[in-house]
């Protein structure tokens, strides 16, 4: 079976300093896969541990009166970090967002969930154009090509997920259902292996990568929050490597000192760790989330 890390968020506000203490001991094993946010809007750094605390009870208001936006290119350090690492082979990177706001005057559907707030892809809006700029804006800060989107707050409408594929990105997550995709004679086949799958295997989510005829999706993560405990990503990657399929571990870097809400003794980046010594007793082949989805 195979195994990426995607890790979310990675931006203006991050340092150095914090994505090493995430992933020192692990990077020169396999290359973590940081998802982008190229011009983050806001203070982020103040309102995702504010939001992490208050959730829907956040001040909505001052966060969107909080509106000014932090390229990561004014961040020297991380990107000359970035690069470096990028070069060594030690990190990889794909495409999170932009602003990583939704700003849209009117969502394409009602939802209470998951922050929508934070959903930029959640949208009635053609972004393809927007997400091209973003991509080449990118590769030519870094020097490496994006070839993967990860969608802000695991969401995308049918209009952001055309976006993203009209852009020439591979994809992780979304929420699209399998049904809602291509029709085309590959689209309708991977419908089948789904469909099929899922009649035999109730439990099991689809494990493995599909090709599509201009990209390639991996339609579930298993992520690590602080809300996670170990014995459940274990299940879920056993049921994953019982298929020998395509495991994607999904985290925040902004969380790994966060105590966990079952036991403030332990940190996040302690199951992590473990659960990581737990995989290494299987035969695994590790590696970034770009070359799982090539």
């Amino acid at each position: 079976m195979r195994f990426a890390i995607r890790d979310d968020d990675t931006n203006f506000y991050t340092t150095p300093a914090e994505l090493e203490a995430c992933y020192k001991e692990i990077w020169n094993d396999f290359p973590p896969t940081l998802s982008l946010i190229s011009k983050v809007k806001g203070n982020w750094l103040y309102w995702v541990h504010q939001i992490y605390k208050d959730k829907q009870n956040t001040d909505w208001t001052a966060w969107e009166k909080d509106d000014t936006i932090y390229p990561i290119e004014q961040n020297s350090e991380l990107i000359s970090f970035l690069k470096q690492e990028i070069t060594k082979g030690r990190l990889d990177i794909s495409y999170h967002a932009k602003h990583h706001r939704n700003e849209d005057e009117m969502l394409p559907e009602e939802r209470s969930n998951n922050y929508v707030r934070g959903a930029e892809y959640f949208t009635n809006q053609d972004r393809t154009q927007e997400i091209k700029n973003e991509i080449t804006h990118l590769e030519q800060l870094l020097g490496r090509k994006i070839s993967v989107f990860t969608p802000p707050q695991n969401l995308l409408s049918m209009q952001g997920y055309q976006s993203v594929l009209s852009a020439g990105l591979n994809l992780c997550g979304g929420g699209i259902p399998f049904y809602k995709k291509e029709k085309n004679l590959k689209g309708l086949y991977n419908i089948f292996k789904q469909l099929s799958f899922k009649l035999l295997n109730r439990e099991s989510d689809y494990p493995r990568v599909l090709k599509f005829n201009t990209h390639n999706e991996i339609a579930y993560h298993y992520p690590l929050q602080p809300t996670t405990r170990l014995d459940s990503l274990k299940y879920d990657f056993d049921m994953v490597r019982k298929y020998n399929g395509d495991f994607v571990l999904s985290t925040h870097y902004v969380e790994f000192d966060y105590p966990m809400v079952y036991d403030e003794k332990m940190k996040m980046k302690r199951v992590l760790m473990d659960f990581l010594d737990y995989v290494s007793k299987f035969k695994v082949e590790k590696m970034s989330l770009s070359e799982m989805l090539a």
